[in-house]
């Protein structure tokens, strides 16, 4: 067993411009009736990611509307300055410079894009998300939102049914699926989506499902196809290395899941 610290990227956190994180935060503690457990801006992640002895993040967000991705790209593309983030784009299917974005993305060398159904109030097979996925193709990866939410909704979209059905439609997608599959319809994910060309992250899923499901998932997908996240501000980037420390994994698996993955699947070098 190897005594150097693993490299470890969260493939899954959340902050917001501190111009817009009082509103955000308003709207996320009415939609999920809970508040973050850190205030959710950049300075705040980078100061717990030192803490908790995380290297990298990758920083997901959501562009709600079609009107907020231009300006959620240009917020984006400005945290990639500042090494220890790794941030992704927005992209809204019913935006009209979808193509435009995209490649405002390539050039300034963001690595992929935040998606989440639910509050982009789209579904994964209507014309306008066919021609999404057809555009990004495999020049992006996509963190998309799978399961249920916090609180119930009357609607959920993406299932993990539909998401296998989505990658079976594009397979050329680097789909990166949230919450090991789908949040509280893990008994799906087994069902559904396991063995899929895509990769699982675990974040908001410590507290939430029992170890042996998700070695059982872990086993069953592939190691060399999970990604560890936190989903920070929502679950503390301690807590869920903590959990993650107690999951029956080799050293090289371990070592895999915390960076290697991602790194592999965003085509990025290994740390120096």
């Amino acid at each position: 067993m190897s005594d150097t610290k693993p490299y470890i990227i969260d493939a899954h956190t959340h902050v917001f411009p501190e111009r817009v994180v009082d509103r955000a935060v308003a709207f996320l503690t009415e939609e999920y009736k809970t508040l973050p457990l850190i205030w959710p801006v950049a300075p705040k992640l980078l100061a717990h990611m030192q803490a908790s002895g995380v290297d990298r993040s990758v920083v997901a967000p959501v562009a709600s509307r079609p009107d907020q991705v231009a300006s959620i790209n240009q917020w984006a593309i400005s945290l990639a300055a500042e090494p220890r983030l790794l941030p992704f784009g927005g992209l809204h299917p019913h935006d009209p410079d979808l193509e435009d974005e995209i490649h405002r993305l390539l050039d300034a060398g963001i690595p992929g894009v935040k998606i989440q159904p639910h509050f982009q109030a789209f579904d994964l097979d209507e014309p306008a998300a066919e021609r999404m996925w057809e555009t990004i193709g495999d020049r992006l990866a996509v963190l998309i939102h799978s399961g249920k939410e916090m609180q119930p909704i009357e609607k959920l979209r993406p299932t993990p049914a539909r998401i296998a059905a989505l990658i079976e439609r594009h397979p050329y997608l680097h789909l990166i699926v949230a919450h090991l599959g789908g949040f509280r319809i893990w008994d799906d994910v087994e069902k559904d989506l396991v063995g899929a060309n895509v990769h699982l992250d675990l974040s908001f899923t410590f507290g939430h499902i029992g170890y042996p499901q998700i070695e059982r998932i872990i086993r069953a997908h592939g190691p060399e196809r999970i990604l560890w996240g936190s989903d920070f501000p929502w679950q503390t980037q301690s807590f869920g290395l903590e959990a993650f420390a107690r999951l029956s994994l080799t050293e090289d698996e371990r070592r895999a899941i915390l960076s290697g993955n991602i790194l592999t699947l965003l085509g990025l070098p290994p740390p120096s």
